[in-house]
């Protein structure tokens, strides 16, 4: 398998951002790559594009930290609590039939979840980049919380929307 090599990381992320998929860190060690501000119509082509380039590059799971400080290091950078600080990530999302400050402001992390679980992404990794749980050293925890984050954001983008505030969906 083709492995991306540590100086390709800018031109990756520049051939990312060209394509209108944002690409930004998250944290000290998670990136993300999300499709949000680009219009329904032009995504089937944008995971073509998306598809191309990270055939192109190949495999960059082992460049991780280095792809986040190159996105840190040219803006593209969300911060994140440090894990040992106040728990990122409840164990379980609310199981409430209203939307909770919790769920505004995990809303990106439940977009990602819904957009990692179309593009068959693996659990484990997902607790581990998104969720902040590694699950080798806490599977049942790591289950647990992927689990409830994801049927909380499913019910968000079918049934919670409507109570969603408007500047989250802008």
């Amino acid at each position: 398998m083709k492995r991306m090599r540590e100086e390709d990381i800018p031109a990756f992320v520049q051939e990312v951002a060209a394509t209108g998929c944002d690409i930004c860190a998250v944290g000290p060690a998670c990136y993300t790559m999300g499709d949000s501000d680009v219009p329904r119509g032009k995504r089937r082509g944008l995971y073509k594009k998306l598809a191309d380039i990270d055939a192109r590059y190949g495999s960059r799971d082992h460049l991780r930290y280095q792809i986040v400080a190159h996105l840190a290091s040219i803006g593209r950078y969300i911060d994140a609590p440090p894990p040992d600080e106040e728990m990122w990530i409840d164990s379980e999302a609310p199981d409430l039939a209203e939307v909770t400050p919790y769920d505004e402001a995990h809303f990106p992390t439940y977009a990602v979840l819904l957009f990692a679980e179309a593009k068959g992404v693996d659990w484990r990794k997902v607790a581990r980049a998104l969720l902040n749980i590694d699950p080798e050293r806490q599977p049942e925890r790591a289950r647990r919380a992927w689990a409830s984050h994801l049927a909380r954001a499913r019910w968000l983008a079918t049934s919670g929307y409507g109570e969603l505030r408007s500047d989250l969906l802008q």
